[in-house]
């Protein structure tokens, strides 16, 4: 009598459900966007309300591209280490 293992071994199934590093690094750079896009449109809320000028925001839009990058930068750096590795 012979004994058969699951596949994949249960160890395995983590990897086999984990996305392509380039698809997770993709998927990092969509949400970057999309957050600056959101905080650009909030930001242009306030030239309406309050007068501000719009090379303030543009201003402001420079720090908040630095936030999200020096956020995201271990993450993103570890995705593109993975793809250089496989």
């Amino acid at each position: 009598m012979s004994v058969q293992l699951p596949l994949p071994a249960g160890w395995a199934r983590q990897f086999a459900s984990m996305p392509d590093p380039r698809d997770r690094l993709d998927a990092l750079e969509h949400a970057k966007l999309t957050a600056r896009t959101e905080i650009r449109e909030v930001l242009a809320r306030l030239i309406d309300e309050f007068g501000v000028r719009p090379r303030e925001i543009d201003r402001a839009m420079d720090h908040v591209d630095d936030t999200i990058g020096d956020l995201l930068w271990d993450v993103e750096n570890g995705y593109r280490h993975e793809i250089e590795d496989a």
